[in-house]
């Protein structure tokens, strides 16, 4: 049973138990019972019953609240648990909408509505369904984060605010290969000036694998230096603020193949490097490349593209390469099961890859036998 803090007085001559409480509206009222006992009841029947949902003393804000939540959030972060990217991101949302909405609102005064006109600003914005569920989730983590710890009520519970968030259907086109051959995407790299950018989008199309991850490639991880084998390890990726990071995924650390020509690419481009740099792609400034750069880069490759290849067919302009070559690997038949397609590419959503590169092509293989024989030109 929780602990109040009753005092005895009198009422009318007799000795009784007095709890004093305040309203969400500052208001002062009083509850008693003939001895403590008999009000502690009284007030665990009342609090079970919603009506002392409101007990707490102490007024808190949103930024109040806020601030609580994100040293749970660091502590998280220091036993490993949450990403200091997932961070800076719930910071962007909490400064970007939250605490505009809800300024110095007293949170013992959050009602239903306040929570419904929030929802109905972001939807005005014509924010997608998942930036909305996104914004309302970690609001509705730092009011339960309250709720626990200050016993404040949870009223975000009480309803389901985003039963009128529809989810938008997602127009999938499927990739036109006939169109957009692996040699045409070549084509495509050749066209980029900077060496370095230029080969990591080779070997981006290579490998399917993601631009942070190509990113932070070291010496180290070129196993063709070691050995025999036509392979590189991916281990590690840049994250914000250009820092190196664990891969977006366990599944993420993998080894992938790569051709020979492209090997013979690499060991070309780290023959101008000075010998003593282990990082193979940074900037002039000595960073590691952004992806922004990578962006640009292949804007202006399509733009000197032939007039029907100048429009990129894939949204996400650094991704395009994973994406294409993804799709390429399940439509020629290399992977028949999306399990081991979402290993290779280091990807642990398997119903995800399933769903966008398997199943358009299950019934449509190109060829029975998958074969290869990539050519980088000089």
């Amino acid at each position: 049973m929780k602990k109040y803090n009753i005092k005895y007085t009198k009422d009318k001559g007799k000795r009784v138990a007095r709890f004093r409480y305040k309203l969400a509206n500052g208001k002062t009222r009083f509850l008693q019972a003939p001895s403590r006992i008999a009000l502690e009841q009284k007030l665990e029947n009342s609090h079970k019953g919603k009506v002392f949902t409101r007990l707490n003393l102490q007024e808190y804000s949103i930024d109040d609240a806020e601030c609580l939540f994100k040293k749970h959030l660091i502590y998280k972060r220091s036993k490993g648990k949450t990403s200091q990217s997932c961070i800076e991101d719930y910071d962007s949302f909490y400064k970007t909408h939250i605490q505009k909405f809800f300024k110095n609102k007293d949170l013992r005064l959050l009602q239903s509505t306040d929570i419904k006109d929030f929802i109905n600003e972001l939807k005005s914005k014509n924010y997608k369904t998942k930036t909305i569920k996104k914004i309302f989730n970690h609001f509705k983590n730092i009011i339960t984060y309250l709720a626990d710890e200050k016993d404040f009520p949870n009223i975000t519970n009480e309803k389901n605010y985003l039963k009128w968030i529809v989810e938008e259907e997602v127009d999938r086109h499927e990739l036109d290969l006939d169109k957009w051959t692996f040699e045409v995407m070549q084509s495509l790299i050749y066209k980029i000036n900077n060496p370095a950018i230029k080969l990591i989008c080779m070997i981006l199309l290579e490998t399917a694998a993601r631009p942070s991850e190509i990113r932070a490639i070291e010496k180290d991880d070129l196993l063709f230096l070691k050995s025999n084998s036509l392979a590189i390890s991916i281990n590690k990726a840049v994250k914000k603020h250009k820092k190196i990071g664990k891969t977006k995924t366990k599944r993420g650390n993998r080894i992938v193949e790569i051709s020979a020509s492209l090997k013979d690419k690499m060991v070309d481009y780290l023959n101008t490097l000075n010998p003593l740099q282990n990082k193979l792609f940074l900037n002039s400034k000595g960073k590691y490349i952004c992806v922004e750069q990578i962006g640009r880069a292949i804007d202006n490759a399509f733009k000197k593209m032939d007039i029907d290849y100048q429009e990129n067919p894939i949204p996400r302009k650094s991704y395009m390469f994973r994406h294409f070559r993804t799709t390429y690997f399940a439509a020629y038949g290399k992977f028949n099961n999306a399990l081991e397609l979402a290993h290779y590419i280091g990807d642990e959503c398997v119903d995800f890859v399933d769903r966008t590169y398997i199943a358009p092509y299950k019934n449509k293989l190109r060829n029975e036998e998958f074969k290869e024989n990539i050519i980088w030109k000089n």
